[in-house]
């Protein structure tokens, strides 16, 4: 967010009489979009409540195509499934059975009972998991007994092949094997006897089936926390604060609190404006129930910034606590008065929204990066290029020319740079999309230009934090060798920026029906209103946005840091792991084989290395005293240039001392291998006061 305006801003050296009253807040979706939110959302009716998707599973760990045998179970004939599912409460809205499978459409459906209740899993989307509502009432405290069969079936192929999930894969997953085999039963007499795991032919692999509840109940706690208020600010968009005090606070709350359901809340307050920064103190309750009404003397807040929280919780899973609004109002008194000797021309200051998921970046140290640049003699690559972005599509062509493509099995590679090129030099392939634009990622992050894997429908991309824009840019460095920018503007589209024109050309006015809707759209660039962006060589298999129905990504670049977990063999089976961060919206449903969901764009596109310019002005008139703010992973310094005179490393608080006349200010974070943000821009006009 920036602002653009021509204000007058004047102080001066005694203060006016009387409080002022600055004001934060409103409707509780403000502090969802602007502050931080876990296991909570918006609800339909307006407020904000617990999060209303509750997945149960024990597989997803292990779960997906493995390379140490049998990874799959056939359903047919006389062969059946079992899965037993606990439930220490069973209580929920609406329920769904979700399986895996590696069968796309077979010739007849997959039976199953839950407690005894019968239902038929039928043709498949295009992607192969499906769901199939059950009345939520057939589930029971404790053992929860799902039956699965195809008796129609003749033969393995013409049956159903479920995905099974290995002990042995559990702990690359993130997962604990020793449990592992204890809900999963196989029969080859229609159910007349049952075996435990193990299954394979051999009866030695410990597994689960992927198998899966998902239950339309509320969450058992989630937060909503306001982002920093600064208290002498409120919601104003004054560029410059004067030098104030807080006289009175008072905080207020409305919610509603059904039967079984609660909310606390809780205050912190700090002497920074960044919510990570150093500097504040641990939160303390302030209150519980469906309203808070609390005052405080300014003299026991003594801050200027502060955040507050509220904890909800239900221990009925069909009720949900509802925070309708939250407001911080605070009487301030000015210490110094309005001289009208500023006026503020241009103000491109944009204002710091933080992930509520904990992001895990490669740190800069790392000795790969220089080993990377080195082995692929990328310096000489991208001699010459005149911005950050046109150094980026360099890597991404130099990623689609390093080898072409080939399946990433076996000995499927990690996830880093150097462990795909040690598979190329290997075995001749560096593997498939996944390996293809890991590369092109582990490249971008040799320069300190953040970047990451995203997953879209059937297809793995990558998507790099951009200085020149500002924003993230999708590039696909796996044979299409392509970007996507914006028709009349030419600025490049983060996956973001394609999924809603996907939705938009496709989706106008309703949500995506997942058991029903194709997914791969076939349409031309010109109905999408981009064009492409190809720098060399490329194979035009689809333009980005067709397939831009769905994002979904692992919430860290850290492969060299931590190899594990990660999915197992991700894009060779249906994304059945569940450490990933999924989008939804309006249009776009939660997936329902999955626990980790967020509508909120900073979550999954937080801004990167921008800066923020707090200003505060005191009794001198030829002055201003500013601190700065930023999201810079691996930050190592701010820069900044006063009136042109030449970039130059200063703190986090600077004196800005004015002159008669135009005034221009750019700030930037700088961080440790170098690599530069998009500057913040502030222009004023100062004149001399009489």
């Amino acid at each position: 967010m920036a602002c653009f305006t021509t204000v007058l801003l004047s102080f001066a050296l005694t203060a006016d009489p009387g409080p002022i009253e600055t004001s934060w807040g409103g409707a509780a979706e403000v502090a969802y979009d602007m502050g931080f939110a876990t296991n909570v959302r918006r609800q339909a009716g307006g407020g904000v409540c617990l999060f209303d998707i509750d997945l149960i599973e024990n597989d997803a760990a292990g779960a997906g195509l493995s390379e140490k045998g049998v990874c799959a179970h056939g359903i047919w004939g006389t062969h059946r499934a079992r899965k037993i599912l606990p439930l220490q409460d069973p209580r929920a809205l609406r329920a769904f059975l979700v399986v895996f499978t590696y069968s796309e459409n077979p010739p007849h459906p997959l039976g199953f009972e839950i407690n005894g209740y019968p239902g038929q899993v039928t043709k498949m989307n295009h992607e192969v998991y499906r769901w199939v509502e059950i009345p939520a009432h057939v589930l029971k405290e404790g053992a929860n007994t799902i039956d699965l069969f195809c008796p129609e079936a003749k033969s393995a192929a013409e049956g159903w092949s479920l995905y099974l999930a290995r002990a042995d894969e559990f702990e690359a997953g993130g997962g604990d094997p020793s449990r592992v085999g204890e809900t999963s039963y196989g029969s080859d007499d229609d159910g007349a006897t049952w075996q435990q795991s193990p299954f394979g032919p051999d009866r030695k692999t410990r597994a689960e089936y992927t198998i899966r509840l998902s239950l339309d109940r509320y969450r058992r706690e989630g937060t909503l926390a306001t982002p920093v208020i600064d208290l002498w600010r409120g919601a104003s968009k004054d560029f410059v604060v004067p030098l104030r005090c807080v006289v009175e606070l008072a905080l207020d709350v409305e919610a509603t609190t059904p039967a079984g359901s609660e909310i606390h809340y809780f205050m912190r307050r700090g002497t920074n404006p960044s919510p990570c920064g150093a500097g504040w103190e641990p939160y303390e309750q302030v209150g519980s129930g469906a309203k808070l009404t609390v005052k405080l003397d300014g003299k026991a807040v003594n801050r200027r910034y502060l955040q507050l929280k509220a904890v909800l919780a239900t221990s009925d899973p069909t009720a949900s606590p509802v925070v309708h609004t939250m407001r911080v109002q605070a009487q301030v008194e000015d210490l110094v008065t309005p001289l009208r000797n500023m006026h503020l021309v241009a103000c491109d200051n944009p204002v710091m929204l933080y992930p509520s998921i904990d992001w895990q970046w490669e740190r800069w140290d790392r000795a790969e990066f220089a080993q990377l640049r080195q082995r692929e003699n990328l310096d000489e690559i991208l001699a010459g290029s005149r911005t950050q972005f046109e150094a980026q599509v360099r890597l991404m062509n130099h990623a689609t020319q390093r080898w072409r493509a080939g399946g990433p099995l076996p000995e499927y590679p990690g996830w880093d740079a150097l462990s795909i090129l040690n598979r190329i030099d290997q075995a001749g392939s560096g593997g498939m999309c996944i390996q293809g634009n890991n590369f092109l990622a582990g490249m971008c992050m040799a320069y300190g230009w953040q970047a990451r894997l995203v997953n879209i429908t059937a297809h793995e991309t990558c998507e790099v934090w951009n200085d020149d824009f500002g924003k993230w840019i999708y590039l696909d460095g796996y044979y299409v060798n392509h970007y996507v920018y914006d028709q009349a503007t030419g600025e490049p589209l983060s996956i973001l920026d394609m999924h809603n024109r996907f939705l938009d050309a496709h989706y106008p006015d309703r949500p995506i029906d997942w058991m029903h809707d194709t997914m791969h759209k076939e349409a031309a660039v010109a109905d999408y209103s981009v064009g492409l962006g190809v720098v060399g060589p490329g194979r035009p298999i689809h333009n980005g946005i067709s397939l831009a129905a769905f994002a979904r990504m692992v919430p860290r670049n850290n492969w060299y840091e931590k190899p594990l977990p990660r999915p197992l063999s991700h894009g060779s089976s249906w994304w059945p792991w569940d450490g990933y961060i999924n989008w939804y919206d309006e249009r776009t449903p939660p997936k329902r084989q999955y626990s980790l969901h967020t509508d909120r764009p900073q979550d999954m596109w937080p801004e990167l290395n921008r800066v923020h310019v707090h200003a505060t002005a005191a009794a001198a008139t030829d002055r201003l005293f500013v601190r700065f703010e930023t999201n810079a992973p691996n930050f190592s310094h701010f820069e900044l240039d006063a009136d042109e005179t030449g970039w130059k490393e200063v703190a986090a608080q600077w004196v800005w001392l004015l002159q008669s006349g135009r005034n221009t200010l750019r700030v930037r974070a700088v961080n440790k291998l170098g690599a530069k943000g998009k500057p913040t821009v502030v222009v004023l006009n100062r004149t001399d006061p009489p």
